[in-house]
């Protein structure tokens, strides 16, 4: 009998630590969809939902004969079934789905739930044992929690617009780093929920707000001025480890006594270590150090430098454009990207990063066509219900 919701055999990944793991992912934009990835990537079984029309974030972002390769990206090694929520007949099917999965991936609005007959009371007496991931803006209740929420809002409200100000003048992340922090934080509390269920039992539900996530996520550096509760002093802006050379940029991150010392004797400069023990203040020295590196460093191409401090084992590295990422020789070496056969032609794709026993797992597998397997879910909805008649 087919699990009716069964992964592709085409689909390595499902040798992966969490094979057998059934998911049904119903959310849109990229922090749940992302998550969902995660876990198919780990070796679950993923069905997306997707209203009639197919998930309106297909349409976003570069195409490539017709198909989002941001879409492709976060959706990977997913079956794809369209149900119209506001339809009794496609809720059904729905709720046969829930049924049968061990986690639920939605990131509607609170009250969205509610309204489509899928609240958490209903989805508990469904399926005890589902593990329920509801994402948020800002929480379920509160004065913005139906507030509309994205990536950029997220970063306006946590304070990362404003420690990001260049010349005065605020600006957000470049691309969509809260997003995806806040997948990999849904992708964790999933694994931590179903660990529990192993003691337990019984699955639950799992609040994830974004507001939340980032706050937690960006404390350890971003607020240590604020860490102890009677510390006022004036926020200083981290410093920027980019040195300019006369062909580029380099990263240079000398962090302690040692490497800035080697640093400088390959710079044949021990004198600006004199000039930095006599600057009391520790942001004025590393202005100090930094100002001397950009002078020293402009006047020889990138390689040059390289070359120099890497027998010094100075903490260097070039600045990199992503083609060149692509064809650089550690990651080529780690093996971090595969190729995979896709709608839109060959698809290049990000591996898990952990190895498990020293072993790589293999990408989940493709984008899924809308609706492709809307059919053959439905057939083995109705077989398994079949089944199960025939056994009570």
């Amino acid at each position: 009998m087919d699990d009716p919701i069964k992964r592709s055999t085409a689909d390595t990944a499902s040798q992966g630590p969490l094979a057998g793991i059934r998911v049904v992912d119903s959310s849109s934009y990229m922090t749940g969809p992302l998550a969902a990835t995660m876990l198919a990537d780990l070796g679950a079984t993923v069905v997306k939902v997707e209203p009639p029309g197919g998930d309106g974030f297909r349409a976003f972002g570069h195409k490539v004969a017709g198909f989002s390769a941001l879409w492709s990206n976060i959706n990977r090694g997913k079956r794809s079934i369209v149900l119209d929520l506001k339809s009794a007949t496609d809720l059904g099917t729905m709720k046969a789905l829930l049924a049968t999965a061990d986690v639920l991936v939605e990131n509607w609005r609170p009250h969205v739930a509610g309204s489509l007959g899928l609240g958490q009371e209903v989805l508990e007496a469904l399926n005890p044992r589902l593990v329920r991931l509801s994402i948020t803006g800002f929480g379920d209740s509160g004065p913005l929690s139906r507030a509309p929420a994205y990536d950029s809002l997220i970063q306006g409200h946590t304070g990362m617009v404003h420690l990001l100000s260049a010349a005065g003048a605020p600006d957000v992340a470049p691309y969509w780093v809260v997003d995806k922090v806040v997948a990999a934080f849904g992708s964790q509390s999933i694994l931590a929920a179903l660990y529990a269920r192993e003691h337990t039992g019984k699955g639950s539900h799992v609040s994830l707000p974004m507001l939340d996530v980032m706050a937690y996520f960006n404390f350890p550096d971003m607020f240590q001025h604020r860490t102890f509760t009677e510390d006022e002093t004036p926020w200083r802006p981290a410093f920027n480890p980019v040195v300019r050379t006369s062909d580029g940029y380099v990263v240079v991150a000398p962090v302690n006594g040692g490497q800035i010392s080697r640093t400088l004797k390959a710079l044949e400069r021990p004198d600006i270590k004199a000039q930095m023990l006599a600057i009391h203040d520790h942001g004025e020295m590393v202005d100090c150090l930094y100002a001397h590196l950009n002078e020293i460093m402009s006047a020889q191409p990138t390689a040059h430098w390289l070359a120099l401090l890497e027998p010094f084992d100075v903490p260097i590295a070039p600045v990199r454009t992503l083609d060149e990422h692509l064809a650089d020789a550690q990651v080529k070496h780690n093996r971090i990207y595969r190729e995979l056969p896709s709608p839109a032609g060959p698809m290049r794709v990000p591996r898990f990063p952990a190895r498990f026993d020293r072993r790589q797992l293999d990408p989940a597998g493709a984008p899924p066509l809308v609706d492709a397997d809307g059919a053959r879910i439905r057939a083995e909805l109705a077989a398994h219900d079949t089944e199960t008649e025939s056994h009570r």
